[in-house]
């Protein structure tokens, strides 16, 4: 079932629990067992809930903190960025800061954490989940995140000629 990324156990996570009511979310325990019966291994489990942990963390740390960025910022991307992030994972990044989907502190917390992903070049649709892993964790981001699924309502949306 899995393929040895921390990312198949995000969304696992994602699917079952994230969305939950919280009253709803059984204890870490019989996630971490929930999550070893899918065939999820131990050090998976362990390095995703870290993962997550690093997530929340730094959402809780954007959304106190002061904007980083003006409205005219440009965002120049670091040569280990360049390396690992194709072009079209930065230029869907570019589209998200452009669109307001992404806050500036929220594009660095999303570009920190694909980049924390266990694969060497992440690919767009990994990048999406950790937008949405992001923004599901972000305190009163409802809008952002509407804007976010619209996005990518309209990009399934088959065009016609």
């Amino acid at each position: 079932m899995t393929t040895g990324c921390v990312l198949d156990v995000l969304i696992y996570v994602y699917d079952h629990y994230m969305m939950s009511d919280p009253a709803d979310v059984p204890a870490r325990r019989q996630i971490f067992s929930a999550l070893a019966r899918k065939g999820f291994t131990a050090g998976e489990v362990v390095d995703a809930m870290e993962w997550l942990s690093v997530l929340a963390a730094g959402s809780q740390s954007a959304a106190a903190g002061e904007p980083a960025a003006g409205p005219r910022a440009v965002r120049v991307f670091a040569d280990g960025e360049l390396w690992r992030l194709s072009e079209e994972c930065r230029g869907f990044l570019t589209r998200l800061d452009r669109d307001g989907v992404l806050t500036p502190e929220q594009r660095e917390l999303v570009i920190e954490r694909t980049l924390a992903l266990d694969v060497p070049e992440p690919t767009l649709d990994q990048l999406k989940w950790v937008v949405l892993l992001a923004l599901s964790v972000q305190p009163a981001e409802d809008a952002a995140l509407a804007r976010f699924e619209a996005l990518m309502a309209s990009e399934r949306r088959v065009v016609r000629h």
